[in-house]
């Protein structure tokens, strides 16, 4: 059953992975903050708002050394300078204003030799983080299929398409870590219950050790007991032969009742030694009982961790064919 259970979880997790959707980015026109600009979109599956908005600032913002000491776009402007080039701003700073992020005079040579500024917008769905961005040559016009050659709109494409595949490789390496975790704790539940077991057999080993040593204590007293008889009988052979007149008699008549009491301590003596000998046997017994029972939990949790590690495995191939 264990088997065929693992099974279904390869065969499930090997179509999700070979059904991994692929990342796609379009143009179209889309609404922000500064009308109708084209846009380059593109989904990011299984992603959060709360994961990609740290990810953006960090790529869209990823400046060389020479740029953040000079950064002189700002100040000159470009080609495409129009009268918004006054505007006082951190030239290095990713800003949110409301639901829209902006980063200004960024430099990507594969776009354009002029500093862009660009401006994005995200939001969260229940397949991931549909993500907008807008370029804009630094303070003058947005970047269009009008004002700019298809080899440079593709360049834009593969540059937002880079980040997204980027951000959903965090998010599935997120759940790989989780994945891991989740491996970690059934490993950590498999040591407690192997723990356990080690537990059971030291107590066996001890009941056996005591067992042993009340057995030893049933035979000395049983051998006294034996020693006792023969007194006892010895006394009355001898009692036998005396007269009830004599005060020899009633001497040897108190021994005997003493004599007899003190073999009477000694049955009760084995009797409780027999019975705890019988109490270590139960106690073993439900030792052996409790292995038992861990031996089938222990089979169960390997066949959890097997699975949990074949999860792991599937989101690292999963990883590996985004694209």
């Amino acid at each position: 059953m264990k088997q065929l259970v693992l099974l279904s979880a390869f065969i499930f997790f090997s179509l999700l992975v070979s059904s991994q959707q692929k990342i796609e980015v379009e143009t179209g026109e889309k609404n922000m903050s500064k009308g109708q600009q084209m846009a380059v979109t593109v989904l990011i599956p299984e992603a959060k708002l709360s994961t990609v908005e740290p990810l953006w600032k960090k790529y869209v913002n990823n400046r060389g050394f020479g740029e953040r000491v000079g950064n002189l776009a700002t100040q000159i402007g470009n080609i495409f300078k129009s009268e918004e080039n006054m505007s006082s701003r951190d030239k290095l700073k990713v800003e949110k204003k409301e639901d829209e992020w902006y980063v200004r005079s960024i430099e990507e040579a594969t776009i354009t030799k002029h500093s862009m500024d660009i401006y994005a917008r995200m939001t969260e769905q229940p397949d991931g983080c549909q993500f907008h961005a807008f370029f804009q040559y630094t303070d003058s016009t947005f970047i269009n299929e009008s004002n700019a050659d298809p080899e440079r709109i593709q360049n834009m494409k593969n540059y937002i398409r880079d980040f997204a595949v980027e951000a959903y490789k965090s998010e599935v390496d997120n759940q790989i870590k989780e994945a891991k975790k989740e491996v970690s704790s059934q490993e950590d539940v498999l040591k407690d219950i192997e723990s356990l077991n080690k537990k059971e057999e030291k107590s066996i080993t001890r009941y056996e050790a005591d067992i042993q040593e009340l057995n030893a204590g049933v035979f000395e007293v049983e051998s006294d007991i034996v020693r006792l008889d023969e007194v006892i009988t010895a006394k009355k052979v001898t009692f036998t032969t005396l007269s009830k007149k004599t005060p020899e008699y009633g001497t040897a008549k108190k021994e005997l009742k003493v004599l007899t009491k003190e073999k009477s301590k000694y049955f009760n003596k084995v009797k409780s030694l027999k019975e705890k000998i019988k109490s270590k046997e139960q106690d073993i017994k439900s030792a052996q009982g409790k292995i038992a029972d861990n031996e089938l939990k222990l089979v169960h949790q390997r066949m959890v961790i097997q699975e949990k590690g074949l999860i792991v495995e599937q989101l690292t191939q999963k990883k590996t064919n985004i694209q």
